[in-house]
């Protein structure tokens, strides 16, 4: 071996900046020439730089000028969406297929002194092809049926979109460093790859002046692997309060050569599960995260400047988020950098995702060994990252097939065994998740101490029951409980100083508003929606912290992805205010909480509500103090990371009708007084004294009854929940010619066939992908609801399910009293109570299901269907 062999790297050429770029392939599928190329930038995705519509192939190529090519020579690539083919001076030299994480490729004997050439061939794969659904592709192509992309951001995206360097080394070179960061059981490994000879060698490793070496023999032309055991113990401990980096240093010497070096940074700190909780350090975690899924503006699937990830991981901070989870991507190293410094906790999901080949889920073949790869690549690149406490191998994988179950399938417990023995063979380090799940499903769950719950849902009384069941019911004795996805829509800010927007903007957003019956500005309604999304998830993170064996919450999401508009911040990363507010409120590390014992947040004047108190204690400190709700107090003393029991209370009401703020608050010694505020519709209680003619049931009449309606043959004519039928239709129409009003109520979609008019319905439940928003017109016909309204809880308890799309050929009828909005996947407007003339008299219409909440005595529905019965009569 000669002293060239034992050369440790000597230069770094960075390969970044302008390339010539050809799209789609060539003749023969080798190298263009560069003359006559055009421009692109690396690094960077082609679809960023005016190349929205191209998929499939590309060509970038590049020269560059070397003096003295001795030695071995490395090209390392830090990701090429999707598959690159390396040339190098006309040969190929490499390829590889995975569109997130890195990779080399072995350019030694093949580059001359003087000018060189480099070409990639890149392969953008196409959303509808066959090779798509079997490889791990992340959110690209992702549902493109609901969400056509372009507008949309799911594309599938093209090009080399990290950085590309090109390094002189010695025949002998380190690879995969790695330090554990377990101070009780530390230990370090590194790859040695030897492109020469068999030699001995002497690896050392380096932490805070202290060296521990270990003796090896490299086969040639070989790897090997060499496990040290280095000192950790007296430093800093990294923690998201105190996030201490410390580096390592690894040496590899023969022959009293320095072959090679490389250092690595990492933290001091141990991540473990014990029962039903994540400890980090020890010490329980409350999981408080929010999903981020690496899309911007600019850069549309590449991160954002570092400057940029800073300040949207001090945000996340700043509102009291302790978790981002990664969505389905292998994030650029910079992004763990930033939040391993700022003591941003992260949930690295793996990028292998639905749309998935269900029948070829094995151990083995094509798939298995795409997804192998990207999973082993993700992980011995991020290892090292402390800030990294989860991974999760794959995300909803068969939750797309109706049709069958296909986590039971032999085939998938094979693949998802493969998955995590795979991912935890390489990082011990760290708790596995091994689907990221929409349900529990215990069952399906074979080695991770992890469960998962993405539930989704329209906030309504129905609805928070329905959530608090299954938190309830879904915690497994001695497995971690997350929901990992939940979350509500608030639009983003229309207002853009632009002459042109760009191709994602939500035009469609201020044309469909301007178009609704809303009294106001297209910003009060997006404000409107904002204020809604934030206290819908706000509600639902207070009932997760309320329910014991639930260890934390994922917040969908951290920023927009056109056209999803759930985000805290939109895509440009301005603040959705009135949400961000509600989330921050919610995140607390103590937190006084009001569940309303009937999900309703409203009630009579002068009456009282039923509420239940709880506590949430993330702290790792016993406290005794007071709670208080608006004048109601009692003790009690918080456990640590704990909920309180619940603590059952009724508060009287202010006497007058109206809007009411309803305030719990916690206050403990030596500590600044913690309160907590609820929205109350508090209604008078109404008499709707008028005749009225029942085509209906029992209960109809009973609630009729219940508001001061008498039924008899005069007044006039209401059909009653679900009544309306080839029977009774005639008979509405009858009267509507005789001049007489006609209330219709609740039908459902079978019931628009028996109306006087033409009338088309949507059941709303059938509708995936953005949540509707509700809203009142100039109309002042509701008490329960204000004209000019986006509703937030005021119909908490009486929540529509089918609306009217249309009525008498007109999208919106003569007088819309309450509107819904929903925009893109799926867009839909309609009326859930409106009214038209018909004949010689007006037909009302209300979707609001009353009945059964007025015989409850619910305010809601009382003074609902009281003000309906006044207008109609």
């Amino acid at each position: 071996m000669t002293i060239a062999d034992h050369e440790a790297r000597t230069s770094v050429l960075s390969l970044d900046g302008t390339w010539g770029f050809h799209p789609g392939d060539t003749a023969d599928s080798l190298p263009p020439p560069l003359a006559g190329l055009g421009a692109i930038q690396v690094p960077g995705l082609w679809e960023a730089q005016g190349h929205l519509h191209l998929s499939g192939v590309a060509w970038y190529v590049r020269e560059f000028d070397l003096d003295d090519v001795e030695g071995h020579w490395t090209v390392a690539f830090g990701a090429v969406m999707d598959e690159a083919t390396v040339h190098v001076n006309g040969v190929q030299v490499g390829a590889h297929a995975g569109a997130y994480t890195p990779f080399t490729v072995d350019a030694t004997g093949v580059l001359r002194a003087g000018r060189n050439v480099i070409a990639v061939r890149v392969l953008d794969i196409p959303g509808d092809a066959p090779e798509h659904p079997r490889g791990p592709h992340g959110k690209q192509g992702w549902k493109n049926d609901l969400f056509p992309s372009p507008p949309s951001l799911y594309l599938t995206y093209g090009g080399i979109w990290q950085p590309v360097t090109l390094t002189r080394h010695g025949a002998v070179t380190l690879q995969d460093a790695f330090v554990n960061g377990d101070p009780a059981r530390p230990e370090a490994k590194v790859r040695i790859r030897n492109r020469g000879g068999r030699i001995a060698a002497v690896v050392e490793c380096t932490v805070d002046g202290r060296v521990t070496r270990q003796e090896v023999m490299v086969p040639g032309h070989a790897d090997c692997e060499v496990v040290l055991h280095p000192r950790l113990d007296g430093l800093e401990r990294w923690s998201p309060q105190s996030p201490a980096l410390h580096h390592a240093r690894f040496v590899v010497l023969a022959d009293g050569y320095a072959c090679d070096e490389t250092e690595v940074r990492f933290g001091v700190r141990t991540v473990t599960v014990d029962g039903d909780r994540i400890l980090l350090n020890g010490a329980p975690l409350r999981v408080q995260a929010a999903l981020v899924q690496g899309f911007r503006a600019d850069t549309l699937y590449a991160e954002g400047s570092r400057d940029a990830i800073e300040r949207e991981v001090h945000a996340a901070k700043a509102i009291g988020l302790t978790m981002l989870r990664l969505h389905i991507k292998a994030f650029e190293p910079r992004y763990l950098d930033v939040c391993d410094e700022l003591g941003m906790l992260v949930h690295c999901d793996l990028p292998i995702a639905e749309p998935i080949a269900v029948d070829e889920l094995d151990d083995t073949g094509p798939l298995a060994r795409a997804c192998a790869a990207a999973a082993a690549e993700q992980v011995l690149r991020d290892r090292n990252h402390p800030s990294v406490v989860l991974w999760s191998a794959m995300n909803e994988i068969g939750a797309e097939n109706t049709d069958r179950d296909v986590r039971a399938s032999p085939g998938y417990e094979r693949f998802t065994r493969m998955l995590y023995n795979l991912v935890t063979d390489l990082d011990g380090t760290r708790p596995v998740i091994e689907n990221d799940s929409v349900e529990p499903g215990p069952e399906h769950v074979y080695r991770s101490p992890i469960l998962t719950a993405h539930w989704y849902g329209r906030l309504s009384r129905q609805y928070l029951a329905a959530l608090r069941a299954k938190s309830t019911a879904a915690p497994v004795p001695g497995k971690v409980l997350l929901v990992s996805e939940f979350g509500d829509w608030g639009l983003p800010s229309l207002e853009t100083a632009a002459t042109q927007t760009p191709f994602w903007w939500p035009n469609h957003l201020a044309e469909d508003i301007a178009a609704l019956p809303w009294p106001g500005t297209a910003a009060a309604f997006v404000e409107g929606t904002q204020a809604y999304q934030g206290l819908a998830d706000r509600l639902q993170i207070e009932l997760f912290r309320s329910t014991p064996g639930i260890a934390g919450w994922c917040l969908t999401e951290l920023t927009d992805v056109p056209h999803e508009y759930n985000g805290l911040w939109d895509l440009e990363r301005r603040g959705k205010d009135p949400a961000i507010r509600e989330v921050a409120a919610a995140c607390r590390p103590t937190l006084p909480i009001a569940l309303h014992d009937d999900d309703a947040w409203n009630g009579f004047a002068g009456g009282t509500v039923d509420l239940s108190v709880v506590v949430s204690n993330d702290t790792p400190a016993t406290v005794t103090g007071e709670w208080s709700v608006d004048g109601v107090t009692g003790t009690a003393t918080l456990a640590p990371h704990t909920p309180t029991t619940p603590h059952p209370v009724t508060v009287p009401l202010p006497s007058r009708p109206g809007p009411h703020e309803l305030t719990v608050t916690w206050t403990a010694p030596g500590a600044a007084p913690v309160e907590q505020r609820y929205p109350l519709t508090v209604l008078a209680r109404p008499t709707a004294a008028h005749s009225v003619h029942l085509l209906g049931s029992a209960t109809d009449e009973r609630a009729l009854t219940a508001v001061g309606a008498r039924t008899g043959d005069t007044g006039c004519l209401v059909v009653g929940e679900g009544a309306l039928s080839a029977a009774t239709g005639p008979l509405v129409d009858a009267a509507l010619r005789e001049g007489r009003n006609v209330l219709v109520l609740a039908q459902g979609v079978d019931g628009a066939a028996h109306l006087p008019v033409p009338a088309t319905v949507k059941d709303l439940a059938t509708e995936w992908g953005s949540l509707p928003n509700v809203f009142t017109t100039g109309e002042p016909v509701l008490s329960a609801v204000p004209p000019g309204t986006v509703v937030t809880t005021e119909l908490l308890s009486v929540t529509a399910h089918v609306v009217y799309t249309s009525l008498d050929g007109r999208d919106w009828p003569q007088r819309p009293v309450l509107g819904v909005y929903k925009p893109l996947p799926g867009r839909l407007t309609g009326v859930i109570v409106a009214a038209l003339p018909v004949h010689d008299g007006w037909l009302w219409l209300c979707q609001l299901p009353l009945v059964d909440a007025v015989l409850r005595d619910d305010p809601t529905a009382v003074a609902t269907l009281a003000d309906l019965i006044g207008a109609a009569s």
